[in-house]
Protein backbone atom coordinates (compact mmCIF):
# COMPACT_ATOMS: atom_id res chain seq x y z
CA UNK A 1 0.00 0.00 0.00
CA UNK A 2 1.43 3.81 -0.53
CA UNK A 3 1.66 6.00 1.61
CA UNK A 4 -0.97 8.43 1.52
CA UNK A 5 0.41 11.94 0.68
CA UNK A 6 -2.04 14.69 2.05
CA UNK A 7 0.32 17.92 2.27
CA UNK A 8 -0.44 19.55 -1.25
CA UNK A 9 -4.22 18.96 -0.87
CA UNK A 10 -4.05 20.70 2.69
CA UNK A 11 -1.88 23.48 1.62
CA UNK A 12 -3.95 24.19 -1.43
CA UNK A 13 -7.45 24.12 0.77
CA UNK A 14 -5.90 26.30 3.57
CA UNK A 15 -4.89 29.30 0.33
CA UNK A 16 -8.24 28.87 -1.46
CA UNK A 17 -9.56 29.69 2.37
CA UNK A 18 -6.94 32.84 2.87
CA UNK A 19 -8.10 34.11 0.08
CA UNK A 20 -11.96 33.10 -0.01
CA UNK A 21 -11.91 34.37 3.35
CA UNK A 22 -8.92 36.91 5.04
CA UNK A 23 -8.10 38.68 1.80
CA UNK A 24 -9.34 41.98 0.82
CA UNK A 25 -7.64 43.56 -1.85
CA UNK A 26 -8.56 43.30 -5.11
CA UNK A 27 -7.19 42.35 -8.16
CA UNK A 28 -8.98 44.37 -11.87
CA UNK A 29 -10.96 41.43 -13.41
CA UNK A 30 -10.46 39.02 -10.95
CA UNK A 31 -12.46 38.26 -7.77
CA UNK A 32 -10.31 36.70 -4.92
CA UNK A 33 -13.20 35.59 -3.35
CA UNK A 34 -14.33 33.26 -5.93
CA UNK A 35 -10.60 31.78 -7.05
CA UNK A 36 -10.19 31.03 -2.91
CA UNK A 37 -13.18 29.13 -3.06
CA UNK A 38 -12.79 27.22 -6.20
CA UNK A 39 -9.18 26.37 -5.07
CA UNK A 40 -10.23 24.70 -1.65
CA UNK A 41 -12.71 22.69 -3.58
CA UNK A 42 -10.00 21.39 -5.55
CA UNK A 43 -7.89 20.79 -2.53
CA UNK A 44 -10.93 19.09 -0.85
CA UNK A 45 -12.16 16.88 -4.21
CA UNK A 46 -7.49 16.03 -4.30
CA UNK A 47 -7.87 15.05 -0.88
CA UNK A 48 -10.97 12.54 -1.29
CA UNK A 49 -9.15 11.31 -4.65
CA UNK A 50 -5.94 10.53 -2.48
CA UNK A 51 -7.81 8.83 0.43
CA UNK A 52 -9.62 6.53 -1.70
CA UNK A 53 -7.32 5.67 -4.33
CA UNK A 54 -4.89 4.46 -1.39
CA UNK A 55 -7.10 2.69 0.62
CA UNK A 56 -6.52 -1.03 1.27
CA UNK A 57 -8.98 -2.55 -1.37
CA UNK A 58 -8.96 -6.16 -0.35
CA UNK A 59 -7.78 -8.41 2.21
CA UNK A 60 -5.97 -10.98 0.67
CA UNK A 61 -5.40 -14.49 2.39
CA UNK A 62 -2.91 -17.10 0.86
CA UNK A 63 -3.48 -20.90 2.32
CA UNK A 64 -0.51 -23.13 2.07
CA UNK A 65 -1.27 -27.04 2.33
CA UNK A 66 1.47 -29.90 2.41
CA UNK A 67 1.07 -33.16 3.41
CA UNK A 68 3.91 -35.75 4.03
CA UNK A 69 3.16 -39.16 3.54
CA UNK A 70 1.34 -40.77 6.95
CA UNK A 71 0.73 -37.38 8.16
CA UNK A 72 -2.56 -34.87 8.32
CA UNK A 73 -2.68 -32.22 6.41
CA UNK A 74 -0.71 -28.76 8.06
CA UNK A 75 -2.38 -25.50 6.37
CA UNK A 76 -0.94 -21.83 6.68
CA UNK A 77 -2.93 -18.96 5.94
CA UNK A 78 -1.00 -16.17 5.69
CA UNK A 79 -3.20 -12.63 5.43
CA UNK A 80 -2.20 -9.24 3.85
CA UNK A 81 -4.03 -6.32 5.85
Amino acid sequence: MRAIRVGGPIVLAVIGLILALAVRGSIPGVDLTMVGWILFAAGLVWLVIEVLVNRPRSRVTEVHESRAPGEAVRREEQRDI
